[in-house]
C-alpha cells in the first residue's frame, strides 16, 4: 500500500514538471490576454462600492498624469488629509491640495504614475505604484521611484490618502 501511494505521488509531481519542460512561454498577446480575463475576473468579485472606490482612483490618477489639476482635484473630499506613514499630517484641505499638485504640475513637464500592484478592501483603495516625472524635457524621464498609497474613499471621494515611506 505504501508504495502504491508513494508511485502515485511522485507520478502527480513528476507531471507537472514534464509538462512545464515542453511548454513554450506565452506570446505578449497571449499574456496580455491572460491578465485581462484576470482583471475582469478580479472586478467581477469587486462589491459595486469597490468598484465605485477603484474608479475614483483610476480617474484621479488619470488626470494626475494629465496634470489636470480642475479634474484631478474633483476626486477629493474638501476635508482631504494627506499622511506619511504612521500618522503624520502632511497636509489637509483642497487649497493646499491645489497648492502643492498645482505647483508640481506647472514646474514639472511631465508626470506619470502608474499602479503595479494593487489592493482594494473595503473602502481603501492601496497602490503600490511607479511614479516618474521629467523637469526638464518632456521626452526624458529624470526622476523615477515606487510610492505605496492608501486611499480612503467615502461618498465617492477620496477623504484621506496615506503614503509609506520606502527604504
Amino acid at each position: 500500500m505504501k508504495t502504491h501511494i508513494v508511485a502515485i505521488l511522485a507520478a502527480l509531481l513528476w507531471q507537472p514538471a514534464l509538462a512545464n519542460e515542453s511548454a513554450e512561454p506565452l506570446s505578449a498577446q497571449a499574456s496580455e490576454l491572460v491578465e485581462n480575463q484576470l482583471e475582469q475576473q478580479t472586478a467581477k468579485k469587486l462589491s459595486k462600492a469597490q468598484q465605485q472606490a477603484v474608479a475614483v482612483v483610476d480617474a484621479l490618477l488619470s488626470a494626475y498624469n494629465d496634470k489636470d489639476i480642475d479634474t484631478f482635484i474633483s476626486y477629493f473630499a474638501e476635508d482631504i488629509s494627506f499622511y506619511m506613514f504612521p500618522e503624520q499630517l502632511m497636509f489637509s484641505g483642497k487649497e493646499q491640495l491645489i497648492a502643492r499638485y498645482g505647483a508640481m504640475f506647472k514646474s514639472l513637464q511631465c508626470v506619470k504614475s502608474t499602479p503595479i500592484k494593487r489592493i482594494v478592501h473595503g473602502k481603501y483603495v492601496i497602490d503600490q505604484e511607479l511614479s516618474e516625472s521629467c523637469s526638464k524635457d518632456p521626452e526624458v524621464v529624470d526622476k523615477r521611484g515606487e510610492v505605496v498609497a492608501s486611499y480612503e474613499i467615502n461618498n465617492a471621494k477620496v477623504t484621506k490618502v496615506l503614503f509609506f515611506k520606502g527604504k
